[in-house]
């Protein structure tokens, strides 16, 4: 059973999501995961894909939309890629999460994301796992 961590945000909105997403990416990554970040659609993987060029002027974190047969270390994509860490934006599981090492689900203080998120959770749990989670207050 993969490890699990939900992280609540105290902030409302996408922004706050995507942006805490391209960090946590970045620090899996720097940790030697490869990483999926599961989108919601084609217009969030494009916001993503952008994001990570930008939100860290300091440093490059290597990323694009496909698997290029292993030699992507983060792939941002609304459909299955590889990945031993699945970033969830999405409002549903990841179809493969069993088979992963780490899930995130990133959730933000707007109602829909709650209530999505809660109802995730609660999947999760009735699967059989035991997810933690962690407030960010930044």
């Amino acid at each position: 059973m993969p490890r699990i961590d939900f992280y609540i945000l105290a902030a409302e909105g996408i922004a706050g999501r995507e942006h805490f997403c391209c960090r946590l990416a970045a620090r899996a990554w720097r940790e030697g995961l490869d990483v999926h970040i599961r989108t919601a659609d084609e217009a969030m993987s494009e916001r993503i894909d952008e994001a990570l060029w930008t939100f860290d002027e300091a440093s490059f974190i290597p990323h694009g939309r496909e698997p290029l047969d292993g030699d992507n270390p983060i792939v941002i994509a609304p459909t299955p890629a590889p990945g031993a860490l699945v970033i969830n934006l999405a409002d549903s599981l990841p179809e493969d999460w069993t088979e992963r090492q780490r899930v995130a689900e990133i959730i933000s203080a707007d109602a829909a994301t709650r209530r999505a998120g809660r109802e995730r959770y609660r999947d999760y749990q009735q699967a059989g796992a035991e997810p933690g989670t962690h407030h960010i207050d930044h």
